[in-house]
């Protein structure tokens, strides 16, 4: 500072005895650290997330490639053109199910769908494909076995309503029937029987 012909000079910092020490933080300092600090542990926590999502998606494309099998299962017991010959697996009198099965669970697991093509059968494999024909009038339609019985009246099958109207048996409600398995050769790429075979 300089005035009246006298110059001044800035005084010196004071001497310190603590030799080196370090200076204090500021308080942008500590925000600027404390930023950091958090942006690390967001990393962190977002990595760890990472194998939780990758886990996710594995578990999501396992049951979308279970689901597409039993998609083409259902649909190959939609279709009513498989041809079969030769003797029948079994003849029989068949019933269907009453609408207070539905919504239950079935020998298979699943639960019995009244709407769907399906079947009870006493020791037939789960999951067998099987051409029923009403040899009253000669229809038929392919169900899938997902449940056992019946277990009463000498029966042979005990078909979903959905098969029986196929069938034109919801009238007499009981009828007999020619039952052929379905070969497994005998499906197509997508799971339905295919048009020509035997």
């Amino acid at each position: 500072m300089s005035g009246a012909g006298l110059t001044m000079a800035a005084p010196e910092p004071a001497a310190s005895d603590e030799g080196d020490r370090p200076a204090l933080l500021s308080v942008s300092t500590l925000t600027s650290t404390t930023t950091a600090a958090v942006a690390a542990v967001a990393a962190v926590a977002e990595a760890a997330s990472a194998p939780v999502s990758a886990a996710v998606s594995a578990v999501s494309a396992v049951t979308t490639a279970i689901a597409e099998p039993v998609q083409r299962i259902r649909s190959a017991a939609a279709s009513t053109t498989a041809r079969v010959t030769g003797q029948p697996h079994q003849t029989g009198a068949a019933s269907y199910y009453s609408d207070k099965f539905h919504g239950r669970k079935t020998a298979s697991g699943e639960t019995f769908d009244n709407g769907e093509l399906t079947m009870a059968h006493r020791t037939l494999p789960l999951g067998t494909l099987v051409k029923v024909t009403n040899l009253a009038n000669n229809t038929s339609v392919v169900v899938r076995v997902n449940d056992r019985g019946p277990y009463s009246g000498g029966r042979v099958a005990d078909l979903s309503r959905a098969a029986a109207e196929k069938l034109k048996m919801i009238q007499r409600g009981i009828v007999d029937v020619a039952l052929h398995i379905v070969p497994p050769g005998a499906a197509d790429k997508d799971g339905s029987p295919k048009r020509g075979s035997n």
